[in-house]
């Protein structure tokens, strides 16, 4: 069958008898279908190199080959092509065998035209459908190969292709998620993907991070409380699991979630049901649940830390994200991303990315992954020109004197960088520093007195007071 719009539909028909092709030829031409027929079976497959058929005719008896061993040749060159047998009375065996091995239909001689005719037109449908969804899918792969942002992630190398597809198939369904990577793999955008494009989309997404709770509370912001349910309770409290409605619940850093709790979350997820603390009616779990964990919980299960049925209850479908250093190909595009991100329309901006900064950061091995990137391009955002990297490196992750710090000394020593070159460059303000940095000013002022920074000196050297 022509894709050209509007072509009408070419049948190859296939019979020795030719009182009984040029009969079929007629009825089809009459019919408003363009019509190839051949008496020999051998001529009738060398057309399909130069035609694209919506349908094939064909007679089981035929001298030079039988239309059993026609249907298998053309299944080998068209799989999908429909090939409708006519069939003489004592050939119904071998027709019902042929439709077994891949043929469309069979029709009895003979044959009754405006059977053929239907039997046709629900083949050409079959045949359209079956090219459209190729096309569809020609169209998907394109897209997919050359895509390089989906929902807040960034990347096109090959893992971050097939992370993608992962996302959209997992989205559709029900059941839980567990999201694994490292710090800074972007573990939150992927839940919030898989929330955006699933059934869920237009109900709330609510993120709870396990390991900024103290563990006295987590129980009443999951399940909620009634009044008076403990000391402290003055009023009822709904909790993540009834807020979050018929959306999605992340549970972020699951792994910290206290043991005693584990056995909770486990039976809420069997049953699909939970209580407030302090009451006795039982509510219904509608909520997607999605986890994620920056460690090996098998690990974590080995030490008896986390609950193996737990694991096995949340990881009905694991979603893996590759690290940074594992798909350095997209460092241009990322670093381009927070780049436009950060320093579009800011004055005091560098106005262009050296080419060298490029090639540096390419060598790095990123240990703190996107999170760590994107710190480093907002820095040199921030402190523009003027800090250039021979004079002052804006990466201190390749530097020998850090090759070996405990990851927790490296994160301060690279974050009392920051804070130290940004309240230098505004003169000690902390009230023009916090907006640039995107932090709070208490926040600000939290990380001056855990580095013992002088914000005098800062005053000093830049002439100016806050």
């Amino acid at each position: 069958m022509s894709e050209a719009s509007g072509a009408p539909p070419e049948i190859l028909v296939v019979d020795d008898d030719l009182y009984l092709l040029a009969a079929l030829k007629q009825t089809l031409v009459l019919n408003g279908y363009a019509t190839q027929a051949f008496g020999n079976p051998v001529e009738a497959l060398a057309s399909l190199e130069d035609h694209c058929y919506a349908a094939v005719l064909a007679d089981i008896r035929m001298p030079q080959m039988n239309g059993m061993e026609l249907l298998g040749r053309i299944m080998e060159q068209d799989p999908d092509l429909p090939v409708i047998l006519i069939t003489g009375h004592g050939d119904i065996s071998m027709a019902v065998e042929a439709v077994k091995k891949g043929a469309y239909n069979f029709l009895q001689k003979p044959a009754d035209e405006d059977i053929i005719l239907a039997t046709l037109a629900r083949a050409i449908e079959r045949r359209r459908l079956v090219l459209e969804n190729r096309r569809l899918e020609r169209q998907l792969i394109a897209s997919r190969e050359g895509r390089s942002r989906f929902y807040g992630l960034v990347g096109s190398h090959p893992t971050m292709l097939a992370l993608y597809s992962l996302i959209e198939a997992v989205a559709v369904e029900s059941d839980p998620v567990l999201i694994i990577g490292e710090t800074g793999t972007g573990k939150e955008l992927v839940a919030r993907a898989i929330h955006e494009i699933g059934r869920h989309g237009g109900a709330p997404y609510v993120a709870v991070n396990m390991g900024a709770l103290p563990s006295e509370m987590i129980e009443s912001e999951l399940f909620g409380h009634e009044k008076g349910a403990f000391t402290g309770a003055l009023q009822r409290k709904v909790g993540k699991f009834e807020y979050a409605g018929e959306g999605t619940l992340f549970l972020d850093e699951i792994c910290s979630m206290p043991a005693q709790l584990q056995a909770k979350l486990l039976r809420v997820l069997e049953d699909r049901t939970f209580s407030r603390l302090g009451s006795n009616t039982v509510l219904p779990l509608k909520a997607r649940i999605i986890a994620a964990t920056n460690r090996d919980l098998l690990v974590e299960i080995d030490r008896g830390t986390f609950r193996q049925d737990l694991y096995f209850r949340l990881n009905v479908l694991p979603v893996h994200l590759p690290p940074l250093r594992e798909r350095k190909e997209d460092i241009p595009l990322l670093v381009e991303y927070f780049w436009n991100e950060y320093c579009d329309g800011q004055p005091n901006s560098a106005r262009s990315l050296p080419p060298e900064l490029i090639r540096q950061l390419m060598r790095q091995d990123w240990p703190g992954n996107i999170r760590e990137l994107r710190n480093v391009v907002r820095r040199y955002c921030v402190l523009g020109e003027r800090e250039s990297l021979e004079a002052k490196p804006m990466i201190a992750s390749g530097q020998p004197e850090t090759d070996c710090l405990p990851w927790k000394d490296y994160m301060e020593q690279q974050e009392r960088f920051y804070v130290e070159h940004v309240l230098r460059k505004v003169g000690g303000q902390v009230s023009v520093a916090y907006p640039m940095m995107g932090i709070s000013r208490k926040s600000l002022y939290d990380k001056i007195n855990k580095y013992g920074l002088d914000l005098s000196r800062f005053r000093q050297e830049g002439g100016k007071t806050d």
